[in-house]
């Protein structure tokens, strides 16, 4: 009975240390855990009176803003689009034409005065 005890006794004290370690652990975290979310509201706190925020109707008028030049944007393209194949078909005009003048010219010169 009395090794029983002194076992007891022994688990006990291992039990209240362990305990003892993980309070002191715990509570360094949460002190740690504290002053870096103090650290970190004071930054905010900075940053919110250095920078400030638009409100939501600014921010809307430059939403619709965005959109509205996405939009030219879009109308734009379409017509670089259009006008580079407009482009490209005169170019190939041109080169026809070039083409039918030089034979032409040779079958003028050949043609008898």
């Amino acid at each position: 009975m009395g090794e029983q005890n002194n076992l007891y006794y022994h688990v006990e004290k291992l039990v209240n240390c362990l305990q003892e370690d993980f309070d002191l652990d715990c509570a360094q975290g949460v002190s740690l855990f504290t002053s870096k979310s103090r650290r970190n509201e004071a930054w905010l706190e900075e940053l919110d009176n250095k920078f400030k925020v638009k409100d939501n109707v600014e921010l809307d008028d430059v939403e619709n803003l965005k959109a509205e030049i996405d939009a030219k944007l879009d109308t734009l393209e379409v017509k670089v689009d259009y006008y580079e194949k407009l482009f490209k078909e005169l170019e190939e005009f041109q080169n026809e034409m070039k083409i039918k003048t030089v034979v032409n010219k040779r079958r003028q010169s050949q043609v008898p005065k």
